[in-house]
């Protein structure tokens, strides 16, 4: 079988933008998007200037990390290498836009799913070149079989310098440019100033180097194709659900396995759990560009992504909180004491798994690293502690009694969520260029009011210096205020996280 590829020589490249008119001609691609684009990029200063055309497509990759994450198999490889979509498959659930590091997936606004560059491979199956190649007045794009060593495509692999975007990720991309110029190939170097896109002005991302007056003759992109943030506030209120619904079961096994009896450790966390965990599912499934297709993920399942061992625990978390309550409702103490452990197995799964899912995408550098599937598990006990608190103050009476447990717990989440961070975003130095530009948004950019005064400061360094000065000694209203405090300041880094890591452009 043959191994296509393509090598674009940017040095012919005049970005008259034919490939992107014939790829939306070849595939009836709706205005708005593009499968594939030729970015601008301008550098030095009137009258010595100099432009860059990049022609932009998908990698094709060896790797290919839409693939990996694809819930329900509707991206694959097919024999001859190409990645291709099956439309009928697809969710619209919008992983694959985070996982690729090419920024080359689109949700298509008429039948609202995935879209992408299969290298025309209706054409090429017909023995013709894509559509993007056969237009070309400069041949610049030299399409073939990497394997067949009389083709143009291998001949230039083997025997010219070429350059592949983003190598640091290891997806074995197989789109070969010559004569790249960096500030062009790598979307983190120019500055945006604007974005030009169809006639319309679009803001420059938050995540994009500052212009520096210094340097008035810096690579400055002149014309790209912006893409929105995959996902936004409703993956903020999946993280706050999920938490509170998981950590009201981990903190309710502890004050189970600790001796507490009664309603709180029973039948009001259990009840906040099947609450909130029903809650987290109406948020995926609405999320989700086709939403009556939500049942895929279960039925058309690839166990290589995250996002399908998620939808299980998440399923199994629901089930137990179920059982959990039905045998405090019958008494069966003996039932309660074997759930103690399973209970918080599946909790902790529950809760954890989203940091894998989050590091899969691997376009977002700042969501890399085992970190956040424990920074997760920390505000998880933080979420779940914080509301059995405020239910714990207006029940009273025996619930009452498990006030200076549920602080502990509170107070020692929080410092855990709070070292994760120092550690994590402040203390360590940034591993990419992209991780840093992410990382100063939260720092010093645009989120760093909400994420010094909210998320590190009101929500977390207040409630603890409270609970630790005050402690069993505060008030009802001073507690609850604490509680609210926490959970005000854990929805905060959520937001924070979710909006920090989608900041930086990627082609």
């Amino acid at each position: 079988m043959p191994n296509y590829g393509f090598a674009i020589d940017l040095r012919k490249c005049i970005g008259c933008h034919a490939c992107t008119i014939a790829c939306k001609a070849e595939h009836q691609i709706p205005v708005g998007v593009n499968r594939c684009w030729v970015k601008t990029v301008e550098k030095g200063t009137f009258p010595d200037t100099r432009r860059f055309f990049f022609p932009v497509l998908c990698n094709q990759c060896v790797e290919a990390p839409c693939v990996r994450i694809c819930p329900t198999n509707a991206l694959f490889k097919r024999r001859d290498g190409i990645v291709d979509l099956n439309s009928q498959s697809c969710i619209g659930c919008r992983a694959c836009m985070e996982a690729c590091p090419y920024d080359q997936l689109f949700i298509d606004p008429n039948t609202r799913t995935a879209e992408k560059c299969n290298f025309c491979a209706n054409r090429v199956e017909n023995r013709l070149e894509p559509a993007c190649v056969s237009v070309c007045p400069t041949e610049c794009r030299i399409f073939g079989d990497l394997d067949d060593p009389t083709s143009e495509v291998s001949r230039i692999v083997r025997t010219e310098a070429f350059t592949v975007r983003k190598p640091e990720k290891g997806t074995g991309p197989k789109v070969f440019y010559i004569a790249a110029e960096e500030s062009a190939i790598r979307p983190e170097v120019a500055v945006r100033p604007l974005i030009y896109k169809e006639g319309a002005v679009h803001l420059r991302p938050i995540g994009t180097p500052m212009p520096d007056p210094g340097e008035p003759g810096a690579p400055r992109v002149d014309y790209d194709v912006p893409h929105g943030k995959p996902w936004g506030t409703d993956m903020v209120l999946y993280l706050l659900f999920k938490a509170l619904s998981t950590g009201a079961m981990l903190v309710a096994a502890l004050l189970w396995w600790m001796g507490f009896d009664g309603p709180l450790p029973t039948f009001a966390a259990a009840a906040i759990s099947l609450i909130f965990i029903s809650l987290t599912a109406v948020v995926l499934i609405v999320d989700l560009e086709r939403p009556e297709r939500f049942y895929y993920i279960l039925t058309r399942s690839n166990w290589r992504s995250w996002l399908v061992w998620g939808s299980w625990f998440l399923t199994a978390h629901g089930i137990l909180s179920f059982v959990w309550l039905g045998a405090a409702w019958f008494g069966w103490d003996a039932v309660l004491d074997a759930l103690i452990v399973p209970v918080a197995i599946v909790a902790v799964l529950a809760t954890s798994y989203t940091g894998f899912l989050f590091a899969q995408g691997l376009a977002r550098d700042l969501w890399q690293g085992p970190s956040a599937a424990f920074d997760l598990i920390a505000q998880s006990l933080s979420a779940g502690s914080a509301i059995l608190l405020l239910i714990a103050v207006l029940m009273g009476g025996r619930a009452a009694d498990a006030v200076p447990i549920l602080g502990t717990v509170l107070a020692a989440s929080l410092i855990t969520h709070l070292v994760i961070l120092a550690f994590e975003h402040l203390l360590a130095p940034s591993p990419t260029r992209h991780h840093e530009l992410a990382a100063e948004t939260i720092r010093r950019g645009a989120y760093a009011r909400l994420f010094w005064g909210g998320a590190v400061a009101g929500g977390g360094l207040l409630p603890v210096i409270v609970l630790l000065t005050v402690g069993a000694s505060a008030s009802a209203l001073l507690t609850s205020i604490v509680a609210l405090l926490a959970l005000a300041g854990g929805a905060a880094w959520e937001y924070i996280w979710v909006e920090a890591g989608q900041s930086v452009p990627l082609s």
